[in-house]
């Protein structure tokens, strides 16, 4: 997963001046000569470490009150992460208090602080992330207050919020997109948390500090860590060889096994994001951790793999309609599945595959019914699950086999949700009773994603579904609406998972152009550059992609255009050939 900077198409040399102010160079756009594809926005390697370092200025004697304000913000903007220096622009007792790790506030401007021993600085476009590094919200503008008092015959700042407080450039430059894993309520899928981590030696130190911090509150009864509470890491993870050496404090003998191995499962899962780290060793209150046999040292790959949050041996075949019978394989061929669907046509206008290709969900001509049929067993039966509905949506199935489907009810949504074959309505805030075309379930099946119909805009919006320890459904978490720059007409037209934690839209410019944007589903501002921003000749009404590492595409008609490779020149759909999907 990689952020788009907002600020420019592609990194260039940065140019520190003496206040560590970074200036963006000019980007690059690609600009195809033929096919379908008329722009694409790509950024270089955002794995890189920018190359130049700042070192601020610690205070100097004399400083007026203004230019210690000034000299502490420049300080916080020291590169390599650090703030030892911007510390020393403190009162002592007010550096012993500071905690600049509880939040990180980004900023585009700030103006000048205002005169006195009180003073107050404007900053504009605030953007505010937790302890985990994880986007809370944005604020147009935000008023900071600092109270200064001379120590020593020296002006220092003795009021200071508990910040890292640096302007959005620089933030783009050192922080890094990435997850955190979490597990389900019921600990049968790991759950990504997208966050934001300094880049180089302190990514895999902030990436353990963000799993020991406390799950925030909206998260409860979402996803759940088996770190115990009050657990802490030492001041950094070493890499040795290949090794992410881990350190916890706390008392190994009340760590049982089981939790100790889902605390590792967590542990990998974020860890392998570091592509210097092989392998992870955990040591709790000074013991070694020993598993698999007296192991210490557990390759990343051999813990956790049946928590994918893409779902377990997932099938990653396409899966469509060919006049009215349910087909599978790829671009290159389909051929006809050997479920009851597949061999007889019961009218249907689309489906949705559950994630081991087992099982079929279809709707009906008429929008009314829906149906679930084995999709390769020809003795099975076909059975309605819904029926009575006005305007079904396509289905979609999580990691337990729910089915989440949508009605749009002529304007006024429901959603529906099958377990075991009984359907039930749930009332999900910001989407029943409103105007909603489309419905998407996170395979790990603790997000929602909606499409709601504006009068000027659509809007894409979010909810987190929260669960009991046995999978139940319990409630939904308050909405939150992913922004969306409006280009165009605003109409969505689709949208599509392109990851666990990452979405694509798809919307028109005009006539002749369409759009697709990939965004964090947690609605953190910016584009997310997957192949980049992708602006495609024709009308695009439909996203085939998947968040597992499978090809993507746009569909125009019958014509089809790669996202992911589009270079590529994909094949026209055969006629007859409709609702074309991958599992889940």
């Amino acid at each position: 997963m990689r952020r788009a900077r907002a600020r420019a198409r592609a990194r260039a040399t940065r140019v520190l001046t003496a206040a560590a102010a970074s200036v963006l160079l000019a980007g690059c756009v690609q600009m195809p000569t033929s096919g379908p594809v008329v722009e694409s926005e790509v950024t270089t390697g955002a794995d890189d470490v920018p190359g130049i370092s700042f070192n601020p200025r610690p205070p100097q004697e004399g400083q007026a009150a203004a230019d210690i304000v000034k000299g502490f913000f420049d300080a916080m903007r020291a590169t390599p992460v650090r703030t030892s220096v911007a510390r020393q622009f403190l009162s002592r007792e007010a550096a012993e208090a500071w905690v600049p790790e509880r939040q990180i506030i980004t900023y585009a401007e700030s103006a000048e602080p205002t005169a006195g021993t009180s003073v107050r600085v404007r900053l504009s476009d605030v953007k505010r992330y937790d302890a985990r590094g994880a986007w809370q919200r944005t604020q147009p503008s935000a008023d900071l207050s600092l109270r200064l008092v001379e120590e020593d015959g020296e002006w220092r700042i003795d009021e200071v919020p508990d910040a890292l407080i640096v302007p959005d450039s620089w933030f783009d430059d050192w922080y890094e997109p990435a997850s955190l894993y979490y597990f389900d309520p019921a600990t049968e899928v790991l759950v990504p948390e997208p966050v934001f981590a300094p880049r180089g030696d302190q990514f895999a130190s902030s990436l353990v500090r963000g799993l020991l911090a406390t799950l925030p509150e909206d998260l409860q009864d979402v996803a759940r860590s088996y770190f115990p509470p009050g657990t802490t890491h030492g001041l950094s993870v070493p890499i040795n060889s290949g090794i992410a050496e881990v350190s916890l404090s706390g008392d190994p003998d009340a760590v049982d096994e089981v939790t100790a191995q889902r605390m590792l499962a967590q542990l990998v899962w974020t860890l392998r994001q570091e592509p210097r780290i092989n392998a992870v060793q955990l040591t709790i209150g000074g013991r070694v951790i020993s598993f698999q046999g007296g192991s210490t040292q557990v390759d990343l790959g051999g813990v956790g793999s049946a928590y994918d949050p893409n779902g377990e041996a997932t099938s990653t075949e396409l899966y469509a309609l060919a006049d009215g019978l349910v087909v599978a394989g790829s671009m290159a061929g389909f051929e006809e599945t050997l479920g009851p669907l597949g061999q007889d046509d019961y009218g249907l206008r689309s489906i949705g595959v559950d994630l081991a290709g087992s099982r079929v969900a279809g709707v009906s001509a008429d929008g009314s019914r829906l149906v679930v049929a084995p999709a390769e067993a020809p003795t099975g039966e076909v059975t309605p699950v819904v029926v009575g509905a006005a305007d079904l949506a396509a289905p979609r199935w999580d990691h337990r086999d729910r089915i989440w489907v949508l009605d749009r009810n002529a304007g006024r949504a429901r959603v529906v949700l099958v377990v075991d074959g009984s359907a039930v309505e749930v009332d999900v805030p910001g989407l029943s009773g409103r105007r909603v075309t489309q419905l998407l379930v996170s395979r790990d099946g603790t997000r929602l994603l909606g499409v709601r119909r504006g009068r000027k805009a659509d809007q894409v919006v979010s909810v987190r579904v929260r669960q009991d320890e046995a999978g139940v459904v319990v409630g939904f978490t308050p909405v939150r609406r992913l922004p969306l720059p409006v280009e165009g007409n605003g109409r969505i037209r689709d949208v599509g998972w392109r990851s666990p934690t990452t979405v694509s839209v798809l919307s028109d410019i005009n006539e002749e152009l369409s759009l697709v944007r990939t965004l964090s589903v947690d609605g953190a501002p910016g584009e997310v550059s997957t192949d980049g921003t992708v602006r495609l000749r024709g009308s695009n009404r439909v996203l085939v992609s998947t968040p597992a590492d499978a090809e993507s595409y746009a569909l125009a008609g019958r014509s089809v255009t790669s996202l992911t490779r589009p270079e590529r020149t994909v094949s026209d759909l055969p006629d007859g050939l409709t609702s074309l999907t991958y599992v889940g």
